[in-house]
């Protein structure tokens, strides 16, 4: 399913390309053949189009999967969230869309970059002496074209909260668009 701005994905392609786009969710693809432009599904018939879009299951690279990082059922790497530190290899730091995310964490380039930041300062205050920040934050805001003119976002805050372990949204911190607009 769209789990980023779904809501506003589904009504824009709805009302502007519901003659050219068909959204299928749901559909696990098992193969996919370029020459004839056939994706076969698991449980579903065989779809024939002009244009596919396929997207593969999504997993942390096969780099983090090889060297054992990706801890979190063979697909992500848990991490240490007040660094980012991996739960697997002390001194080696796992970012972005390869990570385990904390509850309501999206997986974006902003966040990720968010999650650098944090790392950058950890390491920083280890190799210095210094006390590891206890309470990072966190901002996201990701937009998305519709159309050539049209964007949707979505934005958020998120704060370490040691006692958990994990990261918070920060309540009242963002929400997502009431509609595409061209600002």
């Amino acid at each position: 399913d769209v789990t980023s701005k779904g809501p506003l994905f589904k009504t824009y392609w709805a009302e502007n390309y519901a003659d050219i786009l068909e959204y299928r969710p749901q559909h696990k693809a098992t193969g996919v053949d370029a020459k004839t432009r056939t994706v076969r599904f698991e449980v579903q018939n065989d779809v024939k189009a002009d244009v596919l879009n396929v997207l593969p299951d999504m997993r942390a690279g096969s780099i983090a999967v090889a060297s054992g990082l990706a801890n979190a059922n063979a697909r992500w790497c848990n991490v240490n969230y007040q660094t980012f530190e991996s739960t697997a290899a002390r001194d080696v730091h796992v970012i972005g869309d390869a990570i385990q995310v904390a509850p309501l964490m999206p997986k974006s380039g902003h966040m990720a970059n968010a999650h650098g930041k944090v790392v950058a300062a950890a390491v920083v205050a280890q190799l210095s002496g210094f006390t590891i920040d206890p309470q990072p934050v966190l901002s996201n805001t990701c937009y998305s074209f519709v159309s050539d003119k049209m964007v949707v976002h979505v934005a958020s805050v998120h704060q370490y909260v040691a006692a958990e372990k994990t990261y918070k949204t920060v309540a009242g911190s963002g929400g997502v668009s009431a509609a595409p607009n061209e600002l």
